[in-house]
């Protein structure tokens, strides 16, 4: 069966870029949910005492323009340190924003960057009623194993790279090797404030495919890095392949053509203007 490209069904609106002046926001999400985006993915960093904040870096400038990183602040002092900070909502903001929208079929990605407070992450998922509308995305394992032992059934979405990452990728993250595809689970259960994720050859393998596999899940790989030995891999277990990100038809439809790329992470609205 052909899939339709030109569909909502096939794109993710990146972090709402483009439906609002700054991404990760609730002004994003409300503007896009409204034009019809059905898949959404955004960014989940913790703040200093533990609270979820809706952001994608480890750091934001303060009102002096000054970095700091969010893991060193309360989140009751982000409004008074002002810059960036004052715009960083909180998640349980934006999960209530996405409960009371009209529109209540479009799935959530939430992508969460610190590990060890996934109790706290689903808990408001779940009070918000939206535990049948999200996925769960990580470029840290740590955190998928965990939220895989919180909520079995909801799926998951690992994120890695499947080239060796170049000097300006390693420059700005952790990078960490699996051994032969094979990412284990490992003892340490908190990563706050690090910018990390996995160099996965081939595909990946072993307990972490099994759980992606068995929740429905995905992966979500760099389009710059995605093969189509590597799609076919994933989809023989019936693993999901996205790609980031895009701000063009002909690119995304020069690689729908060659890869038969599932998803397709959006960074301009313009491409969904022209649906």
């Amino acid at each position: 069966m052909t899939r339709s490209l030109r569909s909502f069904d096939r794109l993710i609106s990146h972090r709402f870029r483009g439906f609002a002046p700054l991404e990760n926001t609730v002004e994003g999400l409300n503007t896009a949910l409204t034009f019809g985006v059905q898949h959404l993915e955004f960014d989940i960093r913790v703040a200093r005492c533990g609270t979820p904040m809706i952001y994608h870096d480890e750091y934001a400038l303060d009102g002096h323009g000054k970095r700091r990183l969010l893991c060193d602040v309360m989140a009751k002092d982000f409004a008074a340190i002002g810059g960036r900070f004052v715009t960083i909502p909180t998640a349980e903001d934006l999960f209530n924003a996405a409960r009371d929208h009209e529109v209540t079929s479009a799935q959530l990605l939430v992508d969460i960057k610190d590990a060890g407070f996934e109790l706290e992450i689903h808990a408001l998922v779940m009070a918000a009623g939206l535990s049948k509308r999200v996925t769960y995305v990580s470029w840290v394992p740590e955190a998928l194993y965990q939220i895989h032992a919180i909520a079995p059934n909801i799926p998951l979405c690992l994120s890695h790279w499947c080239e060796d990452p170049n000097a300006m990728i390693r420059a700005h993250h952790v990078v960490y090797t699996a051994a032969d595809g094979h990412i284990s689970k490992t003892a340490q259960s908190r990563i706050h404030g690090q910018r990390s994720g996995y160099y996965v050859k081939g595909g990946l393998r072993g307990t972490l495919r099994d759980m992606i596999m068995k929740t429905g899940g995905s992966v979500c790989v760099p389009q710059d890095m995605v093969s189509t030995d590597l799609v076919a891999d994933y989809h023989r277990d019936g693993i999901a392949v996205s790609t980031f990100s895009y701000i063009n038809w002909p690119s995304i439809e020069a690689h729908d053509e060659a890869m038969n790329i599932d998803l397709y992470f959006i960074d301009d609205k313009v491409v969904f203007d022209a649906l």
